[in-house]
């Protein structure tokens, strides 16, 4: 007699078996120039965070989460998992808008690429910048992304001609700031009337909004993905504006853009935490919820201009600082099946992601490579497990720091209880406390025991860069 199967097989009734999904997926959210003053759940008063309020509470929550205070240098961090005195990258480089070299993926390994080797389908979604998209075509494939859907963040080739680029080109030549700063409005549209590389390949989506395009792949990618182990890596564009000059835009909520700076501002914040909530719910809808990892996160602090009542206090935004309001941001964690929520922890930094997510996904760290971050995923799965840091570190250009669940140093010597004196105005030199002396002592200790800084793999290139060495070039002559 025939197995059973072979029969059903003749019959067309014997279907392949479905392979079923243990590991745990993973997505990323990585919110752009949000401080941690505009989350309800780090004691916001602007009522902009409700989903992601409802994610901290119920998840795992840093109260101290370092990183470096802009954009491109932060995200380095994050994705190696290796401090800035180690990777070189101690300034900001904008190599989307400059050029002039990039991540490389010879030099570092990403966590995405970690799990894409391991069998995981990935994708990235919104806000790169670290490498020119143009320029290394191929550095997403390279770091690990199977499917994405970046915006370029160049000057717009369309709307900018040759003899223009070429300028435009002499100008980051010259490292000028006004030069290069006059092309700063003809960057590539984040926001309203998009240009994305879906792919490799360049879309104009007139009259769409970037955020709504990214948020419709990132459905669309756990929706085919659904049966398999995944990793989204999803760096929003909010509330980043669409570049230094225009540092707010209206959503689709309300289109008024002559409303002013801080309502703008608090609507695209209110808008990046609908599309969190409609991502959850997303998971929830497609039964993946018990089965994924869900980070939430900011890059740095908010833009300066910005205020927002936290704790009964204005905070101003902190964003290119080492103080609390730039270099401290949000780090949330949730995962009902996976670790016990309700909770706050105390202190994590960037290069601490890397190490985690592989522990939480049972991967196995990459061979040769210098990690700086320590995993915290024993004390997510165990409240009774002993913190994984002491202290965290942080550093913009020379400028170092360090600090543990309250006193704060800095490399030139400043010493704050960072808890008490959050805006660092009442430092603390004499007459010191013996529980603050004990704390500034091992705190040096800790900043004594760190690398010099390497040199960077070539030169940096950013506004903030190129006002640094016209500074260095005055005081020259």
């Amino acid at each position: 007699m025939k197995p059973l199967c072979t029969l059903l097989l003749f019959a067309g009734l014997c279907l392949p078996a479905v392979a079923v999904n243990t590991r745990p997926n993973v997505v990323f959210v990585l919110l752009d120039n949000i401080g941690q003053e505009w989350f309800g759940c780090y004691g916001s008063e602007e009522n902009c965070t409700p989903n992601i309020d409802r994610l901290a509470k119920q998840g795992v929550r840093f109260e101290h989460c370092y990183t470096m205070p802009i954009c491109g240098p932060s995200r380095m961090v994050l994705l190696s998992g290796r401090q800035p005195y180690r990777t070189g990258f101690t300034l900001h480089h904008d190599a989307a808008l400059y050029s002039g070299g990039g991540l490389d993926p010879k030099r570092e390994v990403v966590f995405p690429r970690v799990f894409r080797d391991a069998g995981y389908v990935t994708g990235i979604a919104g806000k790169w910048q670290i490498n020119n998209l143009y320029d290394e075509p191929n550095a997403l494939t390279r770091h690990g992304f199977i499917e994405q859907l970046v915006w370029p963040g160049s000057i717009d080739a369309d709307r900018v001609p040759p003899p223009e680029m070429a300028k435009f080109r002499d100008a980051v030549r010259r490292e000028s700031v006004p030069d290069t700063g006059a092309f700063m409005p003809m960057i590539e549209s984040r926001y309203w009337n998009p240009v994305f590389l879906r792919n490799g390949r360049r879309e104009v989506l007139a009259g769409q909004f970037g955020p709504d395009v990214t948020q419709e792949f990132a459905v669309d990618f756990l929706r085919r993905n659904r049966d398999r182990p995944f990793l989204f890596y999803y760096p929003m564009h909010l509330a980043h504006g669409q570049s230094f000059k225009e540092p707010v835009v209206p959503t689709p909520l309300n289109r008024d853009a002559s409303r002013p700076h801080h309502e703008l501002y608090a609507g695209m914040v209110r808008y990046a935490d609908k599309l969190v909530g409609d991502l959850i719910r997303t998971l929830e809808e497609l039964k993946l919820r018990d089965n994924t990892l869900v980070i939430i996160a900011s890059d740095n602090g908010t833009e300066s201009s910005l205020t927002a009542r936290r704790n009964g206090r204005e905070v101003k935004g902190g964003l290119y600082t080492l103080t609390e309001a730039g270099g401290s941001v949000a780090l949330i964690a949730n995962s009902p099946n996976h670790f016990p929520g309700g909770r706050t922890l105390p202190l994590a930094d960037f290069s601490d992601v890397f190490p985690t997510l592989c522990e939480l996904a049972g991967l196995p760290l990459p061979k040769g490579v210098a990690l700086d971050g320590k995993s915290f995923a024993a004390s997510l799965r165990d409240p009774s497990a002993k913190p994984h840091r002491d202290w965290i570190f942080n550093q913009l250009h020379t400028l170092r720091v360090v600090r543990d669940q309250r006193f704060k140093l800095y490399s030139d010597g400043r010493f704050f209880d960072a808890n008490a004196d959050p805006e660092e105005q009442r430092p603390l030199s004499t007459g010191l406390s013996p529980e603050s002396a004990i704390a500034r002592r091992n705190l040096q200790r800790a900043l004594d025991s760190l690398s010099p800084d390497a040199a960077p793999p070539f030169p940096l290139r950013s506004q903030a860069v190129f006002k640094l060495r016209d500074s260095e070039r005055q005081k020259s002559k």
